[in-house]
């Protein structure tokens, strides 16, 4: 919205005041808070505590924790349009951890979720690996050097996201036939038979199913898809190549959107293109694919690979953020067949995509039994939320024990 800028500032201000005037149970909560602060739509949170309430003597214990999903956003307002102290209700001093850089506002920018970060306490992110991406100039988007300051002083934290419980193909009621690693077999196939009756695709249970599920734009790397369905769709004689299909669902991107109807018309019966999003069908996607392609840019956690492996479809990812995280590749048969849950390519181009793809495509047609101990490897994972939420609470704990970082 036009006035975004107006609307999380009250925010932030609102979440602020709550605990000293909200009566709940009969009492106000009172100072002793620690506030977590999401992503830039709350960066100003930690700049309010600083410079409205510590400096007066209020909130002296409290801390504020802070979460980032994606450094992509920031929350970058032009200076001279919203001032520090007319606009924003701060004392001039606070333009210092505000200013900010742009390519269109150049230095006339203040940065809300650099701030944030800066004043922040602590700072969490959605998966380990992430944490390390975001330090380095492509992950940190132009704030790699304050986050690797708040990391040496080990104020910087990964933590995989987590799944909810509806995703368990024993008890997920969207699905035509529930399983678990006993029997998902037969299940799978039954599931398969049944979303290609449902998406109009030719009935056929030993062709490889694949799925995409996601925003259709450059991130998720949905041009990688339909740069190689041709080739997928091709039979070339190798076994492998022309037994498969696709089915692909997301909204967004415009000429991304058209490129998915055009597949479908092309390739009709073996491509389905579903422009939009319906999550039941998303869980039907879980239950009867093979395969799930997340060719991603980068994607600081990522939750439909883990969704996948729950229901044994085995992810095809790129080697970023919290895919790497979650997805234990097969790089050799050897000595990861036990361990490996998914497949992991390096480099984000059509072609380092198109090799993994190959290995997957070819261990699905050809070696059975090695697809087989892969999906079982996946279903057993345990991505549920209890275990993040462990770590989040010896994070706040942390958080409160550590001196504050300023004020």
């Amino acid at each position: 919205y036009e006035d975004n800028l107006f609307r999380f500032s009250l925010l932030s201000i609102a979440a602020l005041e709550a605990p000293l005037v909200l009566e709940l149970a009969g009492s106000t909560y009172g100072q002793d808070v620690c506030f977590i602060a999401n992503d830039w739509q709350t960066g100003l949170l930690p700049v309010y505590l600083l410079h409205k309430y510590k400096r007066s003597n209020v909130y002296r214990n409290a801390r504020c924790l802070m979460v980032l999903h994606n450094m992509g956003y920031q929350g970058k307002y032009r200076k001279s349009r919203y001032p520090c102290d007319r606009f924003l209700g701060l004392p001039l001093e606070a333009e210092r951890v505000l200013q900010g850089e742009d390519i269109n506002y150049r230095s006339d920018c203040i940065n809300l979720l650099g701030a944030g970060i800066q004043l922040a306490d602590r700072v969490l992110t959605v998966s380990p690996n992430y944490a390390l991406e975001m330090q380095t100039p492509d992950g940190g988007h132009g704030l790699h050097r304050i986050l690797r300051e708040k990391a040496g002083r080990r104020r910087l934290v990964g933590i995989l996201n987590g799944i909810s419980d509806e995703w368990n193909p024993a008890t997920d009621p969207h699905i035509p036939a529930n399983y678990s690693v006993a029997d998902f077999i037969i299940a799978k196939r039954k599931c398969k038979a049944a979303l290609q009756k449902e998406l109009g695709l030719i009935p056929d249970p030993d062709v490889a199913l694949l799925g995409f599920c996601g925003r259709l734009c450059y991130q998720k790397g949905v041009h990688l898809i339909t740069e190689i369905i041709p080739w997928l769709m091709t039979d070339t004689g190798n076994g492998v190549n022309g037994r498969v299909q696709i089915l692909l669902m997301g909204k967004g991107d415009s000429n991304s959107e058209d490129q998915l109807r055009s597949a479908e018309g092309c390739y009709r019966g073996r491509v389905c293109s579903f422009v939009g999003f319906k999550a039941e069908l998303e869980h039907k996607m879980m239950a009867a694919c093979d395969l799930l392609l997340m060719p991603s840019q980068y994607e600081p956690c990522g939750l439909p690979q883990m969704y996948a492996q729950q229901y044994a479809t085995l992810p095809v990812v790129h080697e970023t953020g919290g895919l790497k995280d979650s997805v234990r590749g097969l790089f050799d048969e050897a000595h990861s067949a036990k361990s490996a849950t998914g497949f992991l390519f390096s480099g984000f181009n059509s072609n380092k995509f198109m090799e993994r793809l190959y290995q997957a495509l070819d261990i699905f047609h050809n070696k059975k039994a090695l697809f087989k101990q892969l999906q079982e490897n996946a279903i057993k994972s345990d991505y549920y939320w209890p275990h993040a939420m462990d770590e989040y609470e010896r994070q706040i704990d942390l958080t409160l024990e550590e001196p504050p970082t300023c004020g």
